[in-house]
């Protein structure tokens, strides 16, 4: 069975490479798609995928470990500055906090008590009636006395702290974007790790978050202009710059122990609409470089350079012939007398039933078409396809045919308008 699949592979190549679509016509020229060069405006572009965040968002939660209380509001509702959000058990907080004060009463007084007897003894030692170690010690009395009047009262300020974070109150106007937990679960606080409780966003100003490859990163700059396209929003592409670039990669697993370096950039919109939401996905084109009324041809016009090849009959183009099931190709390069040339681009410019095979300098890519900067004037008549053509049949002085060439002229008038 696998013998039979074998030798049907085998014919049926046999077939496809007789039957060529893409093989030279009777007279032997080799039939093209051609387009007429105009200028039109380029932009080259790096394009990265990202989520949307607010600019501002602000994270509440819980210096301590205790139990949601009360919840005034739920995800989607709009606060002012002061609203109230949310109450954490303060019972243990509000004991803790009155035994501070009560603290700083004692303290206060034992100072009062300390500082009347300082009074009176500065005046005896004036007279010469204690010595002066007597008045050491009152001094070191008022000294301590203070001391402790003094930590009682920062202790108490920590105390009331303590105890107003345990009522949570909206730091500005915003939105609220994220919630979690209801009246009766335990709130984990703590200094390094707290469960974050409540988020508060700005939705009226918004940016997106974009990993650019490494390979792509030299080219985006501060303010650089962007066009930013939500999924949600389709058809429709909103204005953005470039906020910020960082400088330190983030390296990701690619699969198959492939690793991924890439650079995050926000992207600053300028545009936000109605009803946009922190993490919905974006794509973002940002324009890292413009040029106006260029010569531009499109990206498959472009290959490399080819020299006219040799046959047994004489020069003939590139090709294929098929012998019983073996592939015999025949394919001798004259010397190359551009040496100069060596491993530049070229483009097949059509002189009307052949080509030239042309050295262009390029410059920027946008999304279709190539800059050219030297070797291409305006107007002039180029090959665009086939891909098997431009590829490998073509070289320069081959004769061509161009087809559907009315469809040609009326796709760039289409451009044009």
């Amino acid at each position: 069975m696998k013998k039979k699949i074998i030798i049907g592979v085998v014919v049926l190549l046999a077939i496809v490479l007789y039957v060529n679509p893409f093989s030279s016509k009777g007279d032997g020229s080799i039939e093209v798609s051609t387009i007429k060069l105009e200028r039109k405006d380029l932009s080259s572009k790096v394009v990265a995928d990202g989520l949307l965040q607010p600019e501002i968002e602000i994270k509440l939660s819980s210096n301590t470990t205790t139990y949601i209380t009360e919840i005034a509001v739920k995800e989607g509702d709009p606060v002012k500055k002061g609203d109230f959000l949310m109450a954490l058990d303060d019972r243990q907080q509000r004991a803790a906090t009155e035994a501070s004060r009560a603290s700083v009463e004692a303290t206060k007084v034992n100072l009062t008590n300390a500082e009347i007897k300082k009074s009176r003894q500065e005046k005896l030692y004036k007279q010469g009636l204690i010595s002066d170690q007597e008045m050491e010690t009152s001094n070191s009395s008022y000294a301590s006395a203070l001391s402790s009047y003094n930590q009682a009262a920062a202790r108490l300020i920590q105390e009331e702290d303590a105890l107003q974070k345990l009522r949570l109150v909206a730091p500005q106007d915003g939105t609220i974007t994220y919630l979690k937990g209801e009246v009766g679960d335990l709130a984990q606080g703590g200094m390094f790790s707290p469960q974050v409780l409540l988020k508060l966003s700005d939705l009226s100003k918004m940016e997106v978050l974009v990993n650019v490859n490494e390979n792509d990163i030299t080219d985006v700059s501060l303010n650089d202009y962007a066009l930013v396209e939500v999924d949600a929003y389709q058809n429709r592409k909103f204005k953005g710059v470039v906020k910020e670039v960082a400088y330190a990669a983030s390296t990701t697993s690619g699969g198959s122990q492939q690793q991924v370096t890439n650079f995050q950039v926000k992207i600053q919109m300028l545009e936000v609409a109605p009803g946009m939401r922190p993490g919905m996905s974006a794509t973002v084109d940002i324009v890292t470089e413009n040029r106006e009324q260029a010569i531009a041809i499109p990206i498959q016009s472009l290959t490399s350079p080819r020299k006219k090849p040799m046959g047994d009959e004489g020069e003939k183009p590139w090709g294929s012939s098929v012998s019983g099931n073996t592939l015999d190709t025949k394919e001798r390069w004259s010397n190359n007398k551009d040496a100069k040339n060596k491993g530049k681009n070229v483009v097949f410019v059509v002189k009307g039933n052949i080509v030239e095979q042309r050295f262009v300098e390029t410059g920027i890519v946008g999304d279709r078409d190539y800059e050219i900067l030297s070797g291409l004037q305006e107007g002039e008549e180029i090959v665009t396809g086939s891909f098997v053509a431009i590829s490998r049949e073509l070289y320069d002085g081959a004769k061509v045919k161009v087809k559907d060439k009315s469809n040609n002229k009326q796709r760039s008038s289409r451009k044009r308008g």
